[in-house]
């Protein structure tokens, strides 16, 4: 048994980001802790440099529904005496050459997740889920979620994830899923990478390195479509009615 939440994260763009290099801000290829950190944080109303430690004690799973492509965008911002448009620094002056950055994002990503924890932690996270403080983003402001981020309260999460529809076209071929551990899925089972995002309490944006697991599995789960459509497969299967089914009642 494994108390916890299923959630899902899918948009137009996500962006997780990784070790800023230079003015290049690259993105992981799927939401790091530190984001879904931030993500409840933001949810509950807290402050950047809240004291989270509470969400810490959260587990995440994470199933690749799609894992979508990498999208750069040349981004600017500044360059000119205009009050109104130009930069303002921290003397209260406007820049003459703009910042320049490459910023990376995910283009049509979805991911499910169980997410796992204390009863009372876990119950803090779904309220914020569902009447957020502040509205969530998908890693930046510019990244709203395009569903519902908790899909539904279960008491065998991690064994749920396997059978809720997955968010991709029903054209798709079948076949092994990919999987993302922030802890052993088994015994003894070596880490396939590290990521360079668990945040370090007490310290605001700092964080250190910790390991994870991938993993490929064929899932009972059909895959549910796009949009409306994957709405309808998740209504079918967490028997919730949908408009079209209470017309018929």
């Amino acid at each position: 048994m494994s108390d916890g939440l299923i959630m899902h994260l899918s948009g137009p763009f996500q962006s997780y980001g990784g070790p800023a290099q230079a003015n290049l801000r690259p993105t992981y290829r799927q939401p790091t802790r530190s984001a879904l950190t931030g993500m409840i944080a933001c949810c509950l109303g807290r402050e950047r440099d809240a004291d989270n430690t509470d969400l810490a004690q959260l587990s995440y799973t994470i199933r690749v529904d799609r894992p979508g492509t990498i999208l750069a965008d040349f981004h600017t911002v500044g360059g000119n005496h205009d009050p109104v448009f130009g930069l303002t620094t921290a003397e209260g002056k406007t820049r003459d050459a703009p910042i320049v950055s490459t910023r990376y994002y995910l283009s049509d990503a979805a991911f499910t997740l169980a997410v796992t924890g204390p009863t009372p932690v876990l119950d803090l996270t779904a309220q914020a889920l569902t009447h957020p403080v502040w509205a969530p983003y998908l890693g930046r402001r510019s990244c709203p979620p395009d569903t519902p981020l908790l899909l539904t309260r279960s008491n065998h999460a991690l064994e749920d994830l396997d059978h809720i529809p997955l968010h991709r076209p029903t054209t798709h071929r079948t076949g092994p899923v990919t999987y993302v551990h922030d802890s052993a899925p088994t015994l003894a089972a070596p880490s396939s990478s590290q990521l360079h995002d668990q945040p370090v309490p007490g310290h605001h944006r700092a964080w250190t390195t910790r390991p994870i697991w991938e993993q490929q599995r064929t899932i009972p789960a059909p895959n549910g479509g796009l949009g409306t459509a994957w709405l309808n497969a998740l209504a079918d299967h967490l028997g919730i009615p949908t408009p079209a089914k209470e017309d018929h009642l």
